[in-house]
This record gives structure tokens, sequence and C-alpha cells, in this order.
């Protein structure tokens, strides 16, 4: 007589619960530590800010035309000279992402201010005018500091 074995496949009810309690559990922990998104809206404001501040410096080393940048607690601007001899800064800086539209910020987040407020102008040769020395930026919880006699901008 050939004993066939009876042999059984899958999951039971009980194994399936399990998993599925384990998996609600650890959704709900991982969650709940991604936070609000504010947490990234502020660092992607930060980052916008020091991103416009080091593509002025670069764009008056290398057109040889000062950049101006003006911020205020809730925005930021680049603008040129008409020409490269004027200090009246009347035309805005393009984005360098597609040429078309003017290189200022977005609206903050709720809650995240730049400061300080400030005029500078970044030089052919790398230095910032409009400031009283090196000077640290903030956007939100996160700064940076501008060099003057370099241009530099260090994030901290």
């Amino acid at each position: 007589m050939i004993l066939q074995e009876h042999i059984e496949a899958g999951f039971t009810l009980i194994e399936l619960v399990a998993v599925i309690l384990l998996l609600s559990i650890l959704s709900v922990v991982a969650l709940s530590r991604l936070g609000g998104m504010d947490v990234f809206e502020e660092k992607a404001y930060f980052d916008e800010v020091t991103n416009a501040f080091r593509y002025a410096q670069k764009l008056a080393q290398s057109t040889g035309c000062s950049v101006q940048v003006t911020t205020t607690s809730t925005s930021y601007k680049l603008l040129q000279g008409s020409d490269c001899t004027s200090t009246t800064y009347d035309r805005n800086v393009l984005n360098p992402a597609n040429r078309t539209l003017v290189y200022e910020n977005l609206t903050p987040p709720d809650g995240v201010t730049l400061s300080p407020d400030s005029t500078i102008v970044f030089t052919p040769q790398s230095t910032v005018t409009g400031l009283g020395g090196n000077t640290p930026y903030s956007a939100g919880s996160y700064s940076f500091t501008l060099y003057t006699n370099t241009g530099l901008v260090d994030v901290n």
C-alpha cells in the first residue's frame, strides 16, 4: 500500500492576521517619524536661496558684470545692470534652467523667513560689496555665511 502524504500549502488565517498587524504597526511608526512636509519645504527653500547666491557669484565672474542680490524676509531677487559699467541694476537675471523666467524666489514656506534684509553686489573679482563684513544669512533654521573678500557662500 502506497501512502500519500497530504501536504498543505499556504498561510493560515492567524499567520495572515499577524503579518497585517505587524505591517500596520510598522507603518504607523514610520509615518510618525517622517513628520510633516514643513521640514522638507524649509530645507528646499534654504537650498534655493543658497543656490541663488552661488549663481549670482558665478554669473558675475563668468560675464565680467556685477550682479546685485536683494533680500527681504520673504524674498530675494537677482539683477544686473544694462551694461557692465552701469551701477544701476535694472535688468532681471534669467533663471539658468530655462532662460525665460526671472530668477527670483517662489513664496517661502509658512513660518520661514530669510534674514538679514540686504542689498549686496557680487563683483567680477569675486568680492561682495554692501556688507560690513562676513555675514551669516538664515532661512528658517538653516544658515550660511557669505564671505565678503571671496564671495564664498559657506553652508554651516
